[in-house]
């Protein structure tokens, strides 16, 4: 008789930690990216021959896009399989990583980021739901630990990788480094990740994930195009009224549907409500930091670039020390 969970088979437990790497790596370098560019704009700059303000599109076109599609594949990991998604995001990550190496042009790097994108929106969406199968609940803490501190070792070690890697090779290299480490994981994936056994097979809310995607695509969109030719442009008002009409359409739709694609009643739980607006606070200050700091160490204090990414490790290193063991803790007296 088949096991009806990862928790039942003892070959899947035996290769639990095996999984917890493979998801770790594509999780860390999936946020990686998205802070990995920041400090290569300048340079990416002059060599595509492009001002400021269109090298800074090759950062938001991939945060764009992720936010924009994350709650879609979330939901065809539960109805298709998480491994299912995960694996295809894999693929779609390094093929995108590869494609952003070459320096062929402003258009065509916007593409591949765009691909880069969709394949870490797939890894990010479903990589927690898989550790959450596969470990069981007494070890759930102490892995989900690892997964955030990988998170955040990616969101924050960006400039500090990026600044060494500039320091002695060309900006494609930022984007080219994943392709080995992707390929390995990926082949240890294919090994170890098991076949999917826990399907909903429900049907997915296609209004509302459009809906969310226009949301997030026009309201992000307004965002960064007023900071480059100014808030008072009708095109800005335009942008933010569309996100705000589409804001008010998509609780409308949740609300009505059988199956959602984001179950708005999950808030009135104060616990995951005060979770979720942590997280999202944590985060906020980790990209400031991130954004902020190489411009600081880098012109304010006249650092070098790989010195500043010396700088910058610090912080990553210490949070992936940390985040295991809090996990671990919160596994023998609570979250």
């Amino acid at each position: 008789m088949a096991p009806k969970t990862f928790a039942d088979d003892p070959r899947i437990q035996k290769r639990r930690w095996w999984i917890l790497v493979a998801v770790c790596l594509f999780t860390f370098m999936s946020t990686l990216d998205a802070s990995i560019v920041n400090i290569a704009l300048p340079v990416m700059s002059t060599d595509l021959r492009i001002p400021m303000n269109q090298a800074e599109w090759i950062v938001s076109i991939y945060l764009i896009v992720i936010c924009a599609l994350l709650l879609l594949f979330g939901k065809l990991g539960d109805t298709r399989g998480k491994i299912r998604i995960f694996k295809m995001g894999s693929v779609l990550f390094i093929l995108g990583s590869l494609l952003c190496g070459f320096s062929v042009g402003l258009p065509l790097l916007l593409v591949a980021r765009s691909v880069q994108a969709v394949g870490a929106a797939m890894t990010m969406a479903t990589s927690n739901g898989i550790i959450t199968e596969v470990f069981p609940f007494n070890e759930r803490g102490r892995a989900l630990g690892t997964i955030g501190s990988f998170v955040a070792l990616g969101s924050i070690a960006g400039p500090g990788i990026g600044g060494l890697i500039l320091a002695h090779l060309s900006w494609g290299y930022i984007f080219w480094i994943n392709v080995p480490v992707g390929i390995v994981a990926f082949m240890v994936g294919q090994r170890i990740l098991p076949r999917d056994i826990t399907l909903t097979h429900a049907s997915v809310d296609i209004a509302g994930a459009s809906l969310f995607a226009v949301m997030m695509v026009s309201l992000f969109a307004a965002v960064f195009m007023g900071q480059e030719i100014g808030f008072n442009r009708p095109i800005i008002w335009g942008l933010f009224v569309v996100g705000i009409v589409t804001m008010i359409s998509f609780i409308r739709v949740e609300l009505r549907v059988s199956d959602p694609i984001l179950a708005l009643h999950l808030f009135k739980n104060t616990r995951f409500s005060v979770s979720v607006l942590c997280a999202f606070l944590i985060f906020v200050v980790n990209f400031f930091f991130n954004v902020i700091a190489p411009f600081y160490l880098e012109n304010a204090r006249g650092m070098a670039a790989n010195y500043a990414g010396y700088a910058l490790m610090t912080f990553p290193i210490v949070q992936v020390v940390v985040a295991p063991i809090a996990g671990s803790i919160s596994d023998k007296i609570g979250p």
